[in-house]
């Protein structure tokens, strides 16, 4: 059985540490190495990892607010301290921001890399636990980040397997090669699987040419939770993709719609995600949507938070995604 090798941050500004951390290592790891403290937290909350190691002590970022950083963003991801520290109180705020690990320096090989490989197994066994397999079906770039993209980073956060499919490149709104592009980067960042169609904007329709490329992707992944356009929606394609995303994700036994721009009046939500500690995830990947910016005010971040904090007079005024509930839990 071939193993698939560990995917490990590693923050760590002294290039001599991080160098023999990596010979240690790399036979069994992928690491991306950073040594910027705030591309560090950027790295931290946006991809999807087995193990971060840190060693940031910068005035204004240190190991624990990496720490609060990762365990918000994904909660299984393993994380190891590399300090100098040998405080009682810097050890026991470690310890309650939920730290797997802390070693002390200078590292010893051997008992460093049993920890690493350790943490990263662990991380591995939690993700497995109740995985879910998520598919997010929209009609056109930017459909899904926008109505689902927070409810997608907890989703990511909790270690479930991410699917997002784009019926079409939407070349009505833009150059469709620039809008894949951005597509492409939105779905790394959420660390998703990104299916990408070649339907018509504006032209998409419910018929069986439709439902069958859905019901592949569907038969191929096998998805437990599906989100897709709401049928109270004045878009045309919106409305045709969920009466496609519908029938052939029939099997599929949790469908929720999610809130569109052009939602109508009669979209009524009877589930409310809570994505407080997301917001600022789901801003950035739309953020990738560069192109669309500066003509579709909905993409605003303020716009963005404003909607999120509207819907959350349902929810006890969290910042939340609406859903409608088709078919599971409401």
């Amino acid at each position: 059985m071939v193993h698939e090798p560990y995917r490990i941050l590693l923050l760590e500004p002294i290039q001599s540490v991080a160098t023999d951390i990596i010979s240690w290592l790399q036979e069994r790891a992928q690491i991306v190495h950073i040594r910027n403290p705030h591309e560090a937290m950027e790295k931290a909350a946006l991809s999807h990892w087995d193990v971060v190691i840190t060693d940031i002590n910068a005035p204004d970022i240190n190991d624990l607010d990496i720490t609060a950083i990762v365990k918000r963003a994904n909660p299984d991801t393993s994380l190891l301290i590399v300090t100098e520290h040998k405080k009682v109180d810097f050890i026991i705020s470690a310890m309650q921001n939920h730290a797997d690990g802390l070693l002390f320096k200078p590292l010893e090989a051997k008992e460093f890399v049993n920890k690493v490989f350790k943490l990263a197994e662990d991380s591995r066994e939690k993700r497995a636990k109740g995985r879910k397999v998520v598919l997010a079906i929209g009609a056109h770039p930017d459909d899904v980040e926008f109505g689902c993209g927070g409810a997608l980073a907890k989703h990511r956060a909790d270690g479930d397997s991410l699917n997002i499919l784009t019926l079409s490149k939407g070349e009505i709104g833009g150059d469709s090669r620039t809008r894949a592009l951005e597509s492409e980067r939105a779905a790394k960042m959420l660390a998703a699987t990104l299916f990408l169609g070649d339907f018509v904007d504006t032209e998409i329709t419910h018929t069986s040419q439709t439902i069958q490329y859905i019901e592949k992707i569907v038969q191929e992944i096998h998805p437990t939770h599906i989100y897709t356009h709401s049928f109270h929606d004045n878009h045309q394609d919106h409305r045709n993709a969920y009466h496609a995303s519908i029938t052939a994700c029939r099997q599929a036994p949790n469908v929720y719609c999610y809130l569109s721009p052009s939602s109508t009046v009669d979209f009524k939500p009877n589930v409310f995600i809570n994505i407080d500690g997301f917001i600022e995830i789901k801003l950035l990947v739309l953020e990738a949507f560069s192109s669309q910016s500066t003509t579709r005010p909905y993409l605003e971040a303020d716009m963005i938070r404003a909607t999120a904090r509207y819907w959350g007079r349902f929810s006890n005024y969290h910042l939340v995604e609406p859903m409608e509930v088709i078919k599971g839990h409401s």
